[in-house]
């Protein structure tokens, strides 16, 4: 007995980032509890008692609470597939506060492009946190790095805060990276 093919994927060309306006502020917030949701396993969340889970970043960048935040819903194929929200990163440069493709358009690219789209339109120091309790997410990061910069970037661990999982990040410069475009003196 054979199994039954997977349903086919969606598609997933073209992938655009589209800046989060005032009008988008439910789409965000409906991805952001995707997005929790994800999180939920192995930060051991639960949702709150109406259903909803606490987004701290989204509700913070709705709010208007850091003025250097930017915000972009990713489409592909001209449909709503993800969200990111970047930063600036206390040590200098920008970060990447959230980052979120939906479950349909993972490794079909669609993440690759707007991760290497939303970090080229700024250069400079980038610093990228994520968790190791999945592999694929440093996969991931990693070979967006390297595309980004070859061997020039970094990786480093932090200590582990009471209530999640320890963090990992990734530091790159695109001011000293050899990618076409880049800036040079």
């Amino acid at each position: 007995m054979t199994s039954p093919a997977a349903p086919p994927r969606p598609q997933s060309r073209p992938v655009e980032l589209r800046p989060v306006g005032r009008a988008d502020r439910a789409v965000l917030t409906n991805l952001g509890q995707l997005f929790r949701h994800d999180l939920s396993e192995p930060y051991g969340h639960v949702p709150n008692d109406d259903g909803t889970f606490n987004d701290r970043v989204v509700d913070l960048f709705l709010a208007g609470a850091a003025p250097d935040a930017r915000g972009w819903l990713i489409t592909a194929a001209g449909r709503t597939g993800g969200y990111v929200l970047t930063a600036a990163d206390p040590g200098g440069g920008r970060t990447i506060s959230a980052f979120f493709v939906v479950r349909a358009l993972r490794r079909t690219g669609v993440g690759r492009i707007a991760a290497l789209e939303v970090i080229r339109m700024v250069p400079g120091r980038w610093v990228i946190g994520f968790q190791r309790y999945n592999p694929g997410v440093e996969r991931f990061w990693s070979a967006v790095a390297t595309e980004l910069t070859g061997d020039r970037w970094a990786i480093h661990d932090e200590p582990a805060p009471a209530s999640r999982p320890p963090d990992t990040f990734i530091t790159l410069d695109l001011e000293r990276a050899p990618w076409p475009g880049n800036r040079t003196s």
